[in-house]
């Protein structure tokens, strides 16, 4: 831990972005990469498999849409969106 807060200290991690050295700005994009790699990884699968249902629901009610427009404005909670029945 001490190690951790001596490098912390050398890299003046309080003082604003301009005032870091280039190896360590390098250095923090290179982390904050790497964890944005590794959260997509992790949470784009994750958040597809929870959205599944809603996506199937959305490509069907699109095609039904699609054939019959009347008919799909004439639901009561599809006709309020506007986008959808403007035609």
């Amino acid at each position: 831990m001490e190690y951790l807060k001596e490098l912390a200290g050398r890299a003046d991690l309080s003082a604003s972005w301009n005032a870091w050295s280039p190896e360590y700005r390098v250095l923090a994009i290179a982390v904050a990469l790497a964890f944005a790699y590794w959260a997509l990884r992790v949470a784009v699968p994750a958040v597809l498999r929870a959205l599944r249902p809603v996506l199937l629901v959305a490509f069907v009610l699109a095609a039904v849409w699609a054939l019959f427009p009347e008919k799909t404005c004439s639901i009561e909670g599809l006709s309020r969106l506007p986008v959808l029945c403007a035609r």
